[in-house]
Order: structure tokens, then sequence, then C-alpha cells
């Protein structure tokens, strides 16, 4: 399957990276989801290996920042590879483009978030799929190398039993499946704030800036542990 994806020089960083959206591709064909939604769209890359994934498949994309920092090249990607008229996007911030599609009674089969990789906001962006993915249906968030998506990710595992953890490939992906409706009471909380989550990012922190004669030793302990 042949998909183009054009990226400015020195801007492949803020791309998702092709592996992760082959194993995002990956997922939406093997569990036949067809109705999808994604937060960032940026240069395309999730966008066209979603819509790569079966000529069934419609997206919608949430993106305001689409022509001031990206000068269209998402959607300019999508048009070269001939998926346009699958897609729709949404020029506007998810925290007003979500509720909106909830209030519209939207539903969808997946969802994809990489926008507003605040704490707060990622939380407040997967609270909403939560609400719009039907039971059955995968959401799945990206750049998990980063503390305060990896206390999302605690967070839903503790406090959604309505959720199931989906196991991938990936180290930088995380993904959870809907399998029921949310029967909590107004009062439930489980806490996921954990001193050995702390301690365990910034001792990887250190390993992968790679700066400190601690941070070398301990990527040299973990390269050791994996047999590299």
């Amino acid at each position: 399957m042949n998909i183009h994806v054009e990226l400015p020089e020195n801007k492949e960083e803020i791309s998702v990276r092709i592996d992760e959206a082959k194993e995002i591709r990956s997922i939406v064909e093997k569990n036949n989801l067809n109705k999808c939604l994604e937060v960032g769209l940026a240069y395309g890359m999730s966008a066209n290996y979603i819509l790569s994934a079966s000529s069934t498949v419609r997206l919608t994309s949430l993106d305001p920042f689409q022509k001031s920092d990206y000068n269209n090249l998402g959607l300019a990607n999508i048009q070269q590879n001939g998926y346009s008229d699958r897609h729709i996007h949404i020029d506007k911030l998810s925290s007003i483009a979500l509720p909106e599609l909830l209030s519209a009674g939207e539903k969808f089969d997946f969802v994809f978030i990489d926008g507003d990789h605040k704490f707060e906001a990622a939380l407040m962006d997967f609270i909403y799929a939560a609400e719009l993915v039907e039971i059955g249906g995968i959401i799945v968030v990206d750049d998990l190398w980063m503390r305060a998506l990896q206390l999302v990710k605690e967070y839903v595992k503790r406090n959604r039993p309505d959720f199931q953890e989906v196991k991938l490939n990936s180290v930088n992906l995380f993904a959870f499946k809907k399998i029921n409706k949310d029967q909590r009471d107004g009062m439930f909380f489980r806490e996921f704030y954990t001193r050995k989550g702390f301690l365990k990012y910034h001792l990887n922190r250190l390993a992968w800036e790679d700066k400190t004669v601690f941070g070398k030793l301990i990527k040299r302990l973990k390269n050791i542990v994996r047999g590299r």
C-alpha cells in the first residue's frame, strides 16, 4: 500500500512516526473500525494511515492550527493520497468540538488522541472520547514518553472499569477498549499518582536524554537488561 506523507525538513519529530501510524492502522483494520475521530491532524501521518485501513473508513480530524501552523499540509497529504472524500476537518479546538459532537449525538468506533499534551487537556480529550466511542470501540493515545500522558493512562487504568487496556507493540502509544457503560457512582475514585511511577519516569528521562553521568549509567544498565 503506497502512502506518501510529505513532511517539512526538520519537522519529523512533530509527526507521528511511521511505525506508530502502521500500528494505529492495524488496530482499525483488525477490529473493523469504520467511523473514526482524531484530535490533532498536523501533517496527516496518522490520518492517512487510518484512512488507508479500509475503503469504508471515514475520519473526522480536529485541528484549529492546520492553516496557521502546518500550512494545510495535512489536508494536502490526504488529498494527494485520494482520501479527501472520506475525511472531514473541523477547524476548532477539541475543548469546543468534542462537546459539540457529543451534543449532536455523534458516535465513533475509534478515537486517536494526539492534541494538547498538558495533563488536563489530554485527560479531558479522553473523557469526551469515552462518551463518544461505542461499546467495543477503541481509544488510542500518543506520546506515552511524556509524564502527563503516563498519568492519563494510570488514571484510566485505575478509575475507568468500563475500559480495558489493549496491549500494543509501540512503547509510545497506549490504548483502551470500551467494554461497558460507565456505572460508577458519584464518589468513585482510586489513587493513580504513585511514587513508583514518578521515579520510573524521571529515571527513564535521564537515560533518554543521555546528558549526565548518572543518565548514561542508567541507559547502559537498561541496554544490558534488554540484551543490547
